[in-house]
């Protein structure tokens, strides 16, 4: 896919968060890691929140900030 600095890879996955020191619950959280790459460097930005929580702006608005200096 691309961001404001170019092409990355996205990568969406889930899984269970801690457990909570007080409920003892855990909770299932959507994870988005974007791979950027240039010139022989690697940055990964990993996102979370919780399963369907409205992240999708959010998110856009991270990884589209990300610039290579």
């Amino acid at each position: 896919m691309t961001r404001r600095s170019g092409r990355v890879v996205l990568l969406t996955y889930q899984g269970d968060s801690a457990k909570d020191p007080v409920t003892g619950k855990v909770m299932r959280d959507a994870f988005e890691q974007y791979v950027f790459y240039r010139s022989g460097h690697e940055v990964d930005l990993t996102l979370s929140g919780p399963v369907n929580a409205d992240n999708v702006d959010p998110w856009r608005i991270v990884s589209d900030s990300f610039a290579w200096r």
